[in-house]
């Protein structure tokens, strides 16, 4: 063991003999490992860089696509609101065109009849046409009072008819696409209170 622990040391003292009298390569060793780190990071920092570029790249695109799919919605809504009409009015083209040949078929002699139904023919027109976009009216009578679809005007005390009847239909109501756009304005039948008897011999 003595003889083992002897050689070692003799080896440990001829390699700083080796380092004292060649300071050199030790700091070459350091140097490389140095100049190897510094590389490493410097291909880090640049892949870093990239990627950060490539990223920049990448959100700018994505903002200019978004900020563009803005200005298109903002545009078709515009759009929507400005012609939103549009359809309403090109299914009633015909009931105009009717009127218009209507008005230039009335002479100062034309008879009156002849006005009326022109009249007529335009306004059943109209009807047909504004019944193609879902229109309905609501103008029956007979039928019990709803609130949904009426607005009462008048009440009349009756025994005719059944209590909150509607007995006359004074403005129309109209209803579009199953929606009540303006209940009708009606005149309801309400119960008449019996007069008390005349008391026996008042008279």
């Amino acid at each position: 063991m003595k003889e083992q622990d002897s050689e070692r040391n003799m080896e440990d003292i001829q390699n700083i003999e080796k380092l004292q009298e060649n300071p050199e390569s030790s700091n070459k060793s350091t140097d490389t490992d140095s100049d190897t780190l510094s590389s490493r990071v410097t291909q880090e920092l640049q892949q870093i860089k990239e990627k950060l570029s490539q990223t920049e790249t990448h959100y700018l695109r994505v903002l200019a696509d978004y900020q563009n799919l803005q200005k298109r919605s903002a545009q078709e809504k515009e759009d929507l609101y400005k012609y939103a009409a549009q359809k309403t009015i090109e299914v009633i083209l015909p009931a105009l065109d009717t009127y218009d040949y209507a008005k230039a078929t009335i002479k100062p002699d034309s008879k009156a009849e002849k006005i009326i139904e022109d009249f007529n023919l335009v306004f059943e027109m109209l009807i047909k046409c504004l019944k193609d976009t879902g229109l309905e009216t609501i103008e029956e009578t007979g039928i019990p009072f709803d609130p949904v679809y009426h607005e009462p005007l008048h009440q009349i005390p009756t025994n005719e008819l059944p209590d909150h009847t509607i007995m006359q239909v004074l403005k129309k109501g109209y209803i579009l696409n199953k929606k009540v756009i303006r209940p009708a304005l009606v005149t309801v039948s309400v119960k008449q209170e019996e007069s008390p008897p005349e008391p026996i011999g008042s008279a």
